[in-house]
């Protein structure tokens, strides 16, 4: 557990806490718990988590980790950030962000569910001490500059972005074996990747065993009113050997993601053919006029080779699911 307080404005504050006992908190349910206290802006704010009650079965079916204000009406301007991290506890894979008028609408907490089946994919439990760890930012909203009445929000603004963002890149990820996956997952829950920055925003992607589709997502905010077109690709290779052509797409919270459809590949007749390479590429400009989306799988042949995938880093989890940049 650590707290750090930024200099900059405006201030900040982030706590890390682990989930003690994960697995015990799975098998037994029950209220709320207190994991946590931060103390920002001289307001109290309680961490806590809870296993929900699951419908039938013996484990839990979500996780769900909240952030409570005591004192709502001074809350009101703080922003609050909840991820759950990886093994590593390094890189972020489910978050949650307020949005502005969360406050102002009386809702006094910020909650991120997350189903079990999708946590044990991302491979976001430490094996060693059976913890989960989470991260709890908190940051004093700046203040907002009134615009002119008529003009869009996206009309002439230029997001100045963080120098280390690049306008195009790769992300990587890596699945050990598709058909434990499938059998792991029920329907429509899907694997996550770790989040990555490209062109001023974050994205992660996501794998549906069932359907047979791949997303990629641009994480936004409630009242996020940002809109960012970009142009991208995906290759897959191993227990499915496809590619589509470049496709593009603007991305906003009303349209977060856009999807890749695969052919479900057969049963594999050896391990070394379930293991699954999943590829994207985002190139994102600002000079890309608005198209309609358009995507198409196409096979490829046995002789083809794709583009070497880059060894996995030091962080790469399990043999089930692991994420890499590229």
């Amino acid at each position: 557990m650590s707290a750090t307080v930024s200099r900059s404005s405006p201030p900040s504050k982030t706590l890390l806490v682990k989930i003690p006992e994960y697995s015990k908190l799975l098998r037994l349910p029950g209220p709320m718990q207190t994991l946590d206290v931060i103390f920002f802006r001289g307001l109290q704010w309680d961490v806590m988590v809870r296993a929900m009650p699951p419908e039938d079965g013996d484990l839990a079916d979500y996780l769900v980790v909240g952030v409570w204000s005591h004192n709502l009406e001074s809350a009101i301007g703080i922003d609050i950030s909840l991820e759950i991290l990886d093994e590593t506890g390094e890189h972020t894979v489910f978050q949650s962000e307020s949005s502005r008028g969360s406050w102002e609408e009386g809702r006094g907490c910020l909650m991120l569910r997350a189903g079990w089946r999708e946590l044990e994919a991302a491979s976001c439990v430490c094996r060693d001490d059976d913890t989960r760890t989470v991260r709890c930012t908190l940051k004093q909203q700046p203040k907002q500059r009134h615009r002119l009445l008529g003009s869009w929000p996206w009309s002439k603004s230029k997001k100045q972005l963080p120098v280390s963002d690049a306008m195009a890149a790769s992300h990587t990820l890596t699945i050990g074996s598709l058909f434990e996956l499938k059998a792991m997952l029920l329907s429509q829950e899907c694997a996550y990747s770790r989040r990555f920055a490209v062109g001023g925003s974050r994205w992660y992607l996501t794998l549906y065993p069932t359907p047979a589709v791949v997303h990629l997502v641009r994480a936004t905010k409630e009242d996020d009113e940002t809109r960012t077109t970009a142009e991208f690709s995906f290759a897959l290779e191993g227990a499915v050997n496809v590619k589509s052509q470049k496709m593009r797409h603007t991305f906003d919270r009303h349209n977060p993601y856009c999807l890749f459809a695969y052919l479900p590949p057969e049963e594999p007749s050896s391990k070394s053919t379930d293991r699954l390479v999943v590829r994207c590429c985002v190139e994102v400009s600002p000079a890309i006029v608005l198209t309609p989306v358009r995507w198409h799988a196409v096979t490829i042949p046995a002789t083809v080779i794709l583009n070497p995938v880059p060894p996995p880093s030091e962080s790469v989890l399990t043999p089930l699911l692991s994420a890499t940049h590229g």
